[in-house]
């Protein structure tokens, strides 16, 4: 954020979610949540977290994902994080200076069929065409690695660009129109990427250097 000279009354901060689990400092989201220039869609681990408070998940699975920090909270702040994380939008989506519209989601885009649209993403999510596609849906959202491992570089028809975590990447890669933005900043070798949405400039901090 100081690299990219960010300002918080002008500026905001878009996260492609797994904001826990990744590091020792998973309790302080709760904190970036309440700042009004972060916004954050949900990512699989908040999702394990809401399961697993909730009493659905599973305790073990999340904790050898990295939720082993989450069990040693008292039962209250579980309760708070499970309570700020269903919060959570599955999609954001962004209207630009220039006109365009930019969507973010964690994993990405659940388009069932070819002639799916970005439109079509949010009625599913929303459930107008019923809850087991929406669940579906969820699924897809949250967690697959489709488009990406088939290399897929077919748009999301409807929307100019959409931004995704989830799959690490060495480099911030570009799929058609989706930009896979997880650089492995959890990881030694990997890196912390910033993309400012208008310029589409990159701001990467390696781990390595740290």
């Amino acid at each position: 954020m100081e690299r990219s000279r960010f300002d918080p009354e002008l500026d905001r901060i878009f996260s492609v979610g797994d904001l826990i689990d990744r590091g020792p400092d998973s309790p302080e989201a709760l904190g970036w949540l309440s700042e009004p220039w972060f916004h954050a869609v949900r990512g699989n681990h908040e999702q394990m977290l809401i399961d697993c408070v909730s009493g659905t998940g599973d305790v073990a699975r999340h904790t050898r994902n990295g939720g082993a920090w989450l069990y040693q909270q008292t039962t209250r702040v579980q309760h708070e994080f499970c309570k700020a994380l269903q919060e959570l939008p599955l999609i954001i989506e962004v209207d630009l200076l220039d006109g365009r519209k930019i969507g973010i989601v964690h994993a990405e885009a659940p388009l069932a069929d070819t002639d799916d649209d970005w439109q079509k993403v949010k009625d599913v999510l929303s459930g107008h065409f019923g809850e087991d596609r929406r669940q579906q849906a969820l699924k897809t959202a949250l967690y697959a690695r489709g488009k990406i491992e088939q290399q897929n570089n077919e748009p999301i028809r409807g929307i100019s660009q959409l931004y995704v975590g989830h799959s690490t990447v060495s480099n911030v890669t570009r799929l058609g129109n989706v930009v896979y933005t997880d650089t492995g900043c959890s990881f030694h070798d990997g890196a912390l990427s910033l993309i400012e949405l208008n310029a589409e400039t990159i701001t990467q901090i390696p781990m390595s250097q740290e």
